[in-house]
Formats: structure tokens, sequence, C-alpha cells
């Protein structure tokens, strides 16, 4: 699939990079293990992630390798779909000091009624109805499923290659609706082969987090273990950014449709089994094909999150706006009125 649309092309690196090469700038934004920083050059297209803890060298050299030996249809997937390591970083010792990744594309990038702009991550589409307030235009039912549906297409991209990303979760995901729902895989070092052994700390977000993971039952995040966390992302996108398994006897409720409630339901199971991710494509598939509607729809269906969600174009900004001024006219023709009475 092209690329071009919603991504710039990446530079052509090396595999290994020396980081006194790499001249950065600005103070840098401080994550959980890393720091990541704006770096001169290469038409503005790349960031360094610094590691502040020790990397699986081989897990990063493989990552980067693996991309430079796909085909062009491939190549153009993962620029499509993930901000993927394209260069390892050297420090003086020899040793890991991080990567070099793209930079996300404008494309998902919000432009906030706040004159902010911000990477368009998951929680913009969870907290929608705070979103609006600022500016970020509302998903409708169609475009959020077709946004599961292109993270479910990356996730089976990396399982068909035995791979998988050790850290979904809200703030590792973005997303944009134009010119097509599409989703971008964030902290794409976290991705590792399955079932392989890593010597290295595993970075996850709690709440995001297969439970068979948290209780030690398995060591690393696996396959079935990316489908809970669909199953969860999916349960939270539809119904309420709150939402848990425990909840409704795991029924989400909301905006999701019925056609999905077998497979999400045991998807977001505490064991296994589980669906697979090739059995929520179809799922998906099925339950977007039977859409009646020939556009997007525009109502919700007793989404659970607390507060009203817009489905106009107009936002909470401009609707604040348009308020202010109806004040105004409404306030000088009382005045009229007023005066002619006392007059």
């Amino acid at each position: 699939m092209p690329a071009s649309a919603t991504t710039p092309p990446w530079p052509d690196l090396p595999a290994r990079v020396p980081e006194r090469s790499i001249r950065t700038y600005g103070s840098g934004a401080r994550g959980g293990s890393s720091t990541v920083f704006d770096v001169f050059g290469y038409d503005d297209t790349l960031l360094y992630k610094k590691y502040a803890t020790p990397r699986s060298e081989t897990n990063l050299d493989r990552l980067v390798a693996m991309y430079r030996g796909l085909d062009a249809d491939a190549a153009a997937f993962v620029r499509h779909r993930y901000a993927w390591p394209l260069a390892v970083v050297a420090g003086g010792d020899a040793t890991v000091a991080g990567v070099l990744i793209p930079r996300v594309a404008m494309t998902y990038r919000a432009h906030l009624s706040t004159k902010k702009v911000r990477v368009r991550d998951l929680n913009y589409l969870l907290y929608e109805a705070r979103a609006a307030r600022v500016g970020v235009e509302p998903a409708s039912l169609r475009e959020k499923l077709t946004l599961i549906r292109a993270l479910v297409e990356a996730l089976l991209w990396l399982e068909s290659r035995g791979l998988v990303h050790e850290d979904l979760a809200a703030h590792n995901l973005v997303w944009t609706l134009r010119p097509a729902p599409t989703v971008l895989l964030l902290d794409c070092d976290s991705i590792r082969p399955a079932r392989s052994p890593v010597d290295e700390p595993l970075y996850t977000s709690t709440d995001w987090t297969d439970p068979r993971v948290l209780t030690g039952d398995t060591p690393r995040p696996d396959h079935a273990s990316t489908v809970y966390t669909v199953g969860l992302l999916a349960a939270r996108v539809l119904s309420s950014p709150s939402w848990r398994p425990s909840d409704a006897d795991g029924a989400p409720g909301g905006q999701a449709p019925a056609g999905l409630a077998v497979v999400l339901s045991d998807s977001v199971r505490a064991s296994l089994p589980r669906p697979s991710l090739s059995d929520w494509m179809s799922a998906l598939d099925d339950v977007i094909a039977g859409m009646t509607e020939d556009g997007p729809e525009l109502t919700a269906t007793g989404v659970t999150s607390g507060e009203p969600l817009p489905r106009t174009s107009l936002t909470y900004a401009v609707k604040g706006r348009l308020a202010v001024a109806a004040g105004f006219v409404i306030g000088a023709v009382a005045a009229v009125v007023l005066l002619t009475v006392l007059l």
C-alpha cells in the first residue's frame, strides 16, 4: 500500500550511527526509560530516542536489518503503520545508546483550538468529548471500527513474522481520519520475537497489559496478549475509556456492535483460550460490511463515558464563540426593549 499519503520518505541510513555524529536540539521529551530528541538534518524526518537503561542490542539490530531487507511493498506498509527503528545509535564505548526513529507525520498531529499541536494518540479517541472541546474532530462509529481494523491488520503483519509488540497502550497508538482512518504504532523498539527469551526489563503499561503477564503466568507478552489488548482497546473505544473486563460481566455495551460481542468478550478473558487476530479481522469485516448507512454514522448509542459526545462538524471551541455572539445579540435586544419601555 502507498505510504506517501500519510508519511514522508524515510532517509537512507546505515544500520549503525555513532552518537557523536548526531546533532540534537531541544530539551527532549522524557519517557519512562528514554528521552526523545529532535535531530538536525535529514529533512526534519528523524528523532533520536536515547535510552536511560540498556536495551537488547541483538533485538534492535534484528529490527533494523528486517526493515532494510523488505521488498518495496512490505517496506511501504511498514512506513505506513509503524514508527520503525531505522538505525542503532552506538555510544562512545560501542554499546547501544539509542535508536533513530521516524518523526510522526503531521497527518497524525492534532491542531488544537488552544493553538498547540499535539500527536493525536489514542487518548484523543477515548476521551472524545474532552478532545472535541479543544478542536479534535470526533470519529463516527464506522471510523472507529475502521481504526480498530487498521490496528488488527498491523498486528497481524507482525504476527505473521513471529513478532509481538510488548507495549501496546493508548499513548503508543496514534491515529488519523484523513485521508482515511489509519493507525500508526509507536515505541516499535518494543517489538520482540514471540516466545523468545529476552534478557532485559519488560516495559509495559499496566492498565493495558495481559493479566497473564502481570501474574507471571507468562514471562512476556505473546500473541494471546496482543488479542487481549485489542479486545480491551475495542471495548474502551466503543464504550467507555474506564471500562474493565469485570464491568457488566464482560459486556461493554455503548457503541459496541452485537457482531463483535463474542470475539470481544472472549478476548478479555483473564486466561486462555482467546480468539485469534484473524477472528477479529473477520468479525470487523462482517460488521463494517453490514452497516446500512452510506456515510459515517453520526449518532451515539448509549456511550457510557459520562460526557455527551458531539456528532456535528462544530467543535466546542466554535460553539463557545457562537454562544458568546448570541449572548451579545440577546443582550442588545433586551437593552433596546428596556429603553423603549423607560422612554
